[in-house]
């Protein structure tokens, strides 16, 4: 799924979303054709600090101490299961 940036502008005494034409493109949309719509989510911005903080809190915890290889340890962490009905 694809995601576009739209922007909500004001027409007269209506509101309009303006999206790139490539939404319309790539769903085969002309003009007049009606299109249902979820309701959007406005997207929030990162907290850089916090993040930089919570960060910092695990280097003071050492938390990932115990791990001595780190490729070794992502590699076992990924292994995957066996499927159901597969052997």
């Amino acid at each position: 799924m694809n995601t576009y940036n739209a922007t909500v502008i004001k027409t007269g005494n209506s509101i309009a979303l303006r999206v790139p034409k490539e939404y319309a493109t790539e769903a085969h949309l002309t003009l007049g054709d009606k299109v249902l719509l979820p309701l959007p989510s406005k997207k929030k911005k990162q907290d850089r600090a916090k993040i930089a903080r919570i960060v910092a809190k695990l280097q003071e915890l050492h938390a990932y101490g115990e791990i001595k290889d780190p490729v070794a340890w992502q590699r076992d962490l990924r292994v995957d299961r066996k499927l159901p009905g597969r052997d």
